[in-house]
């Protein structure tokens, strides 16, 4: 099982999306839909004109859905970040397969959408999660840059971490969740002015 990206990861698995084509800038939210945070960097997003990616877990939609059919109806993208947020995935195609299958068609209940785009939890894989996401025809999502907002880190450290990894087609992961509720907005707000001076323009994956 791996539980480190690093860039010997993506030397090994090439199959897997590290980073998209292009000079622009993928920013992603895991762990959502969440009552708080989601509608917050939703309105955030609005207000700089960026689209993103928000990878769900199954097991937060339920009484959420609205904010499911905000974030497709605003332009984002959607992708499943499996139904239980477990580090054991990992370890079972069969089990991988089941929380895709049981969260994608949560989603498509919703939204009406196919969705193909995976990222497991903790971006914790191993050649199980590989199978499972290639027999069902989904593009397992990774990233070059996991920005630590979810750490007991300062607002000065992520949003410095978040800038000093941009490059043509990088994919930022941040997280709209409990542990993130009281500060995803002001570090997105810090970020995303100084990305876009640097050149860069936003993109949803899709």
């Amino acid at each position: 099982m791996i539980s480190h990206t690093g860039i010997i990861h993506q030397i090994l698995f090439p199959s897997l999306l590290w980073r998209m084509p292009g000079k622009k800038v993928y920013l992603t939210f895991d762990d959502g839909p969440h009552t708080a945070a989601t509608p917050a960097v939703l309105d955030l997003l609005k207000k700089h004109e960026v689209r993103a990616t928000f990878f769900l877990s199954g097991k937060n939609i339920q009484g959420r859905e609205e904010i499911v059919r905000r974030i497709a109806d605003e332009g984002h993208s959607i992708g499943i970040h499996a139904f239980n947020h477990s580090r054991s995935l990992a370890l079972s195609e069969t089990k991988t397969k089941e929380e895709i299958l049981q969260t994608k068609k949560i989603i498509a209940d919703i939204i009406h959408q196919n969705v193909r785009l995976f990222r497991p939890p903790f971006g914790f894989f191993s050649r199980k999660t590989i199978l499972a996401a290639r027999e069902l025809g989904c593009i397992l999502v990774m990233w070059s840059c996991l920005t630590g907002d979810f750490r007991q880190w300062t607002h000065d450290r992520v949003v410095r971490v978040s800038l000093k990894n941009l490059s043509d087609g990088a994919i930022l992961v941040y997280h709209d969740n409990d542990l993130t509720q009281r500060r995803i907005v002001d570090i997105l707000d810090s970020v995303i002015p100084e990305i876009k001076r640097r050149g860069y323009s936003f993109g949803a994956i899709r």
